[in-house]
């Protein structure tokens, strides 16, 4: 089963959703594959939020799921969200193809203030998380294949718009019999894993009736 993970690397939501990826992860293990990708916020460009509005929609998240974050990383209305990003797909470029650069970048901005929306900050963050040097990682920031992987993995985020899907977290989820499911906006575990473990039960259904009934010849 395949999971397509749609995420900004400094959205409040897509951190909150990492507990209930990790547990799903841990209990299906190599039965799931779960990728993430970018889907940039803002195109890319100014979240055009003071911070006094970003510390106002935090203080509504916390309100509805208990997690508090700090918006100091914020700096005005020209902050972006792309260094982070960026930052975290040349990472994956250089040999970092599991969480922990991502993950530190978020936790760096919202759980500390650190002002990872700018570039020698994402760099500094990312190169440390991943044991990576500072200098081949901002090269790599500025190769134009990394580039234009986040900028492709965000078109197919905001074609996924025809089918009403607008929100990050996104989850994009194919079983082995080709069955689809798609959660936008859902960050809990509870219908994430539900999801997750009944396309899983269809496949061992399928299997199991394969293996005692051979297809017929065409």
């Amino acid at each position: 089963m395949e999971i397509t993970y749609y995420l900004d690397v400094l959205s409040s939501w897509c951190l909150i959703a990492e507990d209930a990826v990790a547990r799903i992860r841990g209990e299906h293990g190599a039965r799931i594959d779960i990728t993430w990708r970018i889907a940039i916020l803002s195109g890319g460009g100014p979240m055009g939020n003071s911070r006094a509005l970003e510390a106002w929609y935090y203080r509504r998240t916390e309100a509805a799921t208990g997690f508090s974050f700090d918006p100091a990383w914020l700096e005005g209305p020209q902050t972006a969200t792309l260094e982070a990003n960026l930052a975290a797909e040349a990472a994956r470029a250089l040999g970092c193809g599991d969480d922990r650069v991502r993950l530190a970048l978020a936790r760096a901005a919202m759980r500390e203030g650190k002002r990872v929306g700018e570039h020698d900050v994402a760099v500094e963050i990312a190169a440390a998380a991943g044991n990576l040097d500072v200098k081949a990682l901002a090269e790599k920031m500025r190769d134009p294949a990394v580039i234009a992987r986040i900028y492709e993995s965000t078109a197919d985020f905001t074609a996924l718009g025809a089918h009403g899907v607008d929100q990050r977290p996104t989850f994009v989820m194919r079983s082995a019999i080709g069955d689809t499911a798609i959660l936008s906006g859902v960050y809990r575990y509870e219908p994430l894993a539900a999801i997750v473990a009944a396309m899983l039960r269809d496949e061992d259904a399928y299997a199991a009736f394969a293996a005692a009934n051979p297809p017929a010849p065409r």
